[in-house]
């Protein structure tokens, strides 16, 4: 692939494995062909799974050394405690020893069945070829028995810490949200955006502008199949995360009563349809959506279609977003200074 001048790669997220290849169009069905047969086909020598195991070690242990990616690990763990979605996509040390070749055998015949798989293509192909290599790997393959997915985990409140010697304190506070298939989806979103989302949002002019509190703070929406969360992450002192935490559930607690102002309806509203409408445009982001949309909904979805269900998003949607949350549990982890770490708890107690 690389003779050819085609980068390759793959990404494992909480419900998707991803591999991608960027090509020349005219080498479009050849790299395919090589991609799939990377995921149907793989050889697995046993002396390369015991240096790939090396690799991911490392890669955990990098992962556990970053402050601000261990906060949101511990708080996917908090999030669905006891649950597969609140395990860390990379595994534990102890997992990965004994991972053998037949496992990753048995996984990808489990797994990689046709109505699991998709072959997204953006770009220029040539669409017959493409469709030939695409139907030689998948029309021989069985059908999975394996169940797609288990029942979502119950919602609890939780709190994950980890001390470290550090100069701030990395904190996450969260609760749930509805899910990426839900009808309230881009409601959830919208929600964040005027929440945390950018300069413009409460969080960042209260809690930075104003008090200067956080040199970092922003709100996420992390939606799955059947679960969703809204966090809150903020880098700050300490001393202030008390304050930190304090002021995210007053700020959570006034958008959830009175709304969104009909400026910052209309700013998240803008912001949310320019960043979709452009993701669109790029062949790479088009093959990823097209995929994750016949995955998770199982149909392709129309750009036109997901721009007006933004646009119809109203501030009574937005409240009633903050409302659920708030009467659903609170989720928080901390990582940082043993001075600071009780903000994770106070957010969770309501203290």
């Amino acid at each position: 692939a690389e003779a050819r001048g085609a980068v390759m790669n793959a990404a494992t997220d909480y419900e998707r494995t991803s591999y991608f290849v960027r090509c020349l169009s005219a080498d479009a069905p050849a790299m395919l062909d090589v991609a799939l047969s990377l995921v149907f086909a793989p050889d697995h020598p046993p002396e390369e799974m015991e240096r790939e195991k090396g690799v991911v070690l490392q890669e955990i242990g990098e992962a556990a050394d970053q402050p601000d990616d261990l906060v949101f690990e511990l708080a996917q763990a908090a999030s669905w405690a006891g649950h597969p979605l609140g395990l860390p996509v990379l595994g534990t040390e102890k997992t990965l020893k004994r991972v053998t070749r037949d496992d990753l055998i048995g996984f990808a015949s489990d797994s990689y069945s046709p109505r699991r798989t998709v072959v997204s293509i953006a770009g220029g192909y040539d669409r017959a070829a493409i469709e030939r290599v695409a139907r030689r790997w998948l029309e021989k393959r069985s059908p999975s028995s394996t169940p797609t997915s288990l029942a979502p985990a119950a919602s609890v409140s939780g709190v994950r810490a980890a001390a470290r010697d550090l100069e701030q304190l990395h904190l996450v506070l969260a609760r749930t949200a509805p899910s990426a298939t839900s009808d309230d989806r881009f409601a959830a979103r919208i929600f964040a955006e005027v929440f945390g989302g950018g300069m413009a949002s409460r969080l960042f002019q209260d809690v930075r502008e104003s008090r200067g509190l956080a040199y970092t703070i922003d709100a996420s929406c992390d939606q799955y199949s059947d679960a969703g969360r809204i966090s809150v992450y903020a880098g700050c002192d300490p001393k202030d995360a008390a304050e930190v935490a304090r002021i995210t559930s007053d700020i959570w607690a006034a958008l959830a009563a009175d709304g969104p102002t009909e400026a910052e309806l209309a700013r998240a509203r803008a912001i949310a349809a320019a960043q979709f409408a452009m993701a669109a445009e790029a062949p790479a982001a088009r093959a990823g959506s097209a995929a994750y949309e016949l995955l998770t909904f199982d149909k392709l979805i129309d750009v036109e279609d997901v721009l007006a269900q933004i646009n119809a998003v109203t501030a009574a949607d937005v409240r009633r977003i903050g409302a659920a949350a708030l009467a659903g549990p609170a989720v928080a982890a901390a990582v940082g200074p043993k001075t600071g770490l009780g903000a994770a708890e106070a957010f969770v107690s309501g203290a």
